[in-house]
């Protein structure tokens, strides 16, 4: 099921061929899944009902990922958003293969927005110094942390009020501070299943 949630958010963002790729992908995943549930299983013929389902959803993103359903006005509306969709995540740019998004932070010099990156392979976020100043970030202790030259550095840490991004909101974030260049980590978005297509991100349950 999650691969059909992640097809179906894909879906509704998707602005080019590869995201409609990566959404029939998805589907077809969904479909293999469905058609390996055991004949014995009483949830056989519910997931026999899926397969159909998505096979029709497969045949209308390939469609879409060759060109067969254009002008966009033409196309049916899309289907509501999943169930457990927690944050649609739009992609500003990348950087060096990495997703740049809007973060929103808050402190107590006030709420700023800032470009950060979304690096699925960080535990912990960082902030630079700059934009600790600029919200208002306490320091309140430091941390030990491995930089890319794989040597370990104090960094300071503190906490922001409020960090919100894509409609996904946290309070009392704990942060490192350093760098020239803010990292969303794991501990913002970690619990939920993610899908990066090529304009937007999406969390869901």
């Amino acid at each position: 099921m999650n691969r059909a949630t992640s097809a179906v958010a894909i879906g509704q963002s998707a602005q080019s061929t590869a995201d409609w790729e990566l959404a029939a992908s998805r589907w077809q995943q969904a479909i293999t899944l469905m058609e390996q549930v055991p004949n014995e299983s009483p949830n056989r013929a519910q997931a026999q009902t899926k397969a159909e389902e998505y096979r029709q959803h497969l045949a209308s993103a390939q469609r879409r990922a060759t060109g067969g359903l254009v002008p966009a006005a033409a196309l049916a509306p899309a289907p509501p958003a999943p169930e457990g969709l927690a944050a649609q995540i739009p992609i500003r740019r990348r950087q060096g293969g990495t997703p740049v998004v809007t973060v929103t932070l808050g402190g107590a010099q006030g709420t700023q927005d800032f470009p950060m990156l979304f690096d699925t392979g960080a535990t912990g976020t960082l902030i630079t110094a700059e934009m600790a100043q600029a919200v208002g970030v306490t320091v309140v202790g430091e941390v030990q942390a491995r930089i890319a030259d794989g040597s370990v550095v104090k960094l300071p840490v503190g906490y922001v009020n409020v960090l919100e991004i894509g409609g996904l909101r946290r309070e009392q974030v704990k942060v490192a501070i350093g760098g020239s260049q803010g990292l969303l980590g794991q501990d913002v978005y970690g619990e939920y299943g993610i899908a990066i297509g090529s304009h937007m991100i999406h969390l869901h349950q």
